[in-house]
Parts: C-alpha cells; sequence; structure tokens
C-alpha cells in the first residue's frame, strides 16, 4: 500500500506504538488517581513522556509539557488564554480553521499577515508590518496544512520578541519532521497533535507552554471533589 495522507494523520505507525498502546491498556490504570502499582506505574509513564517531550522539543521542565486530545484542543487552550475581545491579533493567511474560528469567537480584532505564497522574505515583511504597537498576540501557523509552506518561524519569533508579543504556533505540519526549539523560540504556547509527524495514536496532542502567562482553563473539572 502506498499512502499520500501522512498530512492528515500517520496511519502506517511503527509496529512499537500498537505494542504500547496494548500494553498500557493492559497494565496501566489512571494516573494520579491511586497508589496501587498499576496507577503509580501509569503516573511514571506520563512523566516520563512529558520528559521526553521536554528534552525533544527544548522545554524548560516536564510540567511545561500538557497532554491534549489533539492541535486544535492546545490551540484553544492557548488562544482562550491570550485572544482578548478588541485586542489586535495578528494571524497569517495560512491558518487552520482550529486557529481562526477561536481568535473569532474572542471577539479579538484580526489583522491578517498577507505575504505572497513561498516566499518567505515577503512573509516575513508582511508581518514585519502587521505587529503593530498594540498588538496584543501573533498566532503563526508553522507549515501550510493546505499547501505545505514553511513559514519563517524563527525570524517571525524574533519579530514577536524584539516587540514583546506574545506568539502561540500551530506546529501541526512540522512536529517531529522539521526541528522545532522551544526555548530559542521564546514562544508562549506551541500546539501539536501526537498522530501525524510525531506517530502518535489519534486523540492526542501536546501543548509546549512558556513560563510567563497565568493560564486560564478551557475545561474545568476532573480532580478530586477537594482540590483547585
Amino acid at each position: 500500500m502506498i499512502y499520500f495522507d501522512s498530512a492528515a494523520t500517520t496511519m502506517q505507525k511503527p509496529a512499537a506504538v500498537a505494542k504500547a498502546m496494548s500494553a498500557a491498556a493492559a497494565s496501566l490504570a489512571s494516573p494520579g488517581r491511586s497508589s496501587h502499582s498499576a496507577a503509580a506505574d501509569a503516573a511514571e509513564l506520563a512523566f516520563n513522556c512529558r520528559k521526553f517531550a521536554a528534552d525533544y522539543f527544548r522545554v524548560p521542565s516536564p510540567e511545561n509539557v500538557v497532554f491534549t486530545s489533539n492541535a486544535t484542543h492546545g490551540l484553544n487552550i492557548a488562544i482562550n488564554a491570550l485572544s482578548k475581545r478588541g485586542r489586535r491579533t495578528v494571524i497569517s493567511g495560512y491558518e487552520h480553521n482550529s486557529v481562526y474560528r477561536p481568535v473569532t469567537a474572542s471577539g479579538a480584532e484580526i489583522a491578517v499577515a498577507r505575504g505572497a505564497l513561498f516566499d518567505q522574505a515577503s512573509t516575513l515583511n508582511a508581518y514585519n508590518e502587521a505587529l503593530t504597537p498594540g498588538t496584543a498576540l501573533c498566532v503563526v501557523n508553522h507549515v501550510s496544512n493546505a499547501f505545505g509552506f514553511i513559514l519563517p518561524i524563527e525570524k517571525i519569533a524574533e519579530l514577536c520578541r524584539e516587540r514583546g508579543i506574545p506568539l502561540i504556533i500551530d506546529a501541526s505540519q512540522s512536529a517531529g519532521t522539521i526541528p522545532l526549539n522551544f526555548a530559542r523560540l521564546g514562544a508562549q504556547f506551541v500546539a501539536m497533535p501526537g498522530h501525524k509527524g510525531l506517530y502518535g495514536p489519534q486523540g492526542t496532542g501536546l501543548l509546549l507552554c512558556g513560563d510567563s502567562q497565568d493560564v486560564k482553563p478551557l475545561l474545568y473539572g476532573g480532580s478530586g471533589s477537594n482540590s483547585k
């Protein structure tokens, strides 16, 4: 079989993925829910996964790696935390609906950095002009899911750092395929799915989080009855 749909999901996973999923279903309980060995083993495995992701993407700490159900989930958390009604949010002309729709729902003033397709210099110039004083947020699609265009993410991130503008990166098409150094980029959030370039199962994702934001939860509940 020749498979050409890996940008949507990698169907042909390494054999180790199915083996690990089967072993987890057979031997692990809910992490953090009890002190018995099956729960403790699950908690240790979850922490080790976060630690591996932190090392791989150069995130300061495993605690800055959050598990999500997919990139859309992670992007909604990030955008819900940073995109505010009436505030200027700059996006590229290549954003997935998982960016455009939550930014629109937030009531932000949307500005599109419109550069020529497949022209990184034009795209960078568009961001340079769009990231004006008063811009509250910048969201960038690292690689377009529609065209495969690789945006100049390092240089856009540099513009954001110089101007003190928080940056969210959608790494849905790049994570696991193109090197991504979270510490060097200085982004507030990077969202990615587990089921594409990371070769994980569907229903998994990661949100890499910076240290400087007090993040408002997107969903509440799920912990103990007397906890925050």
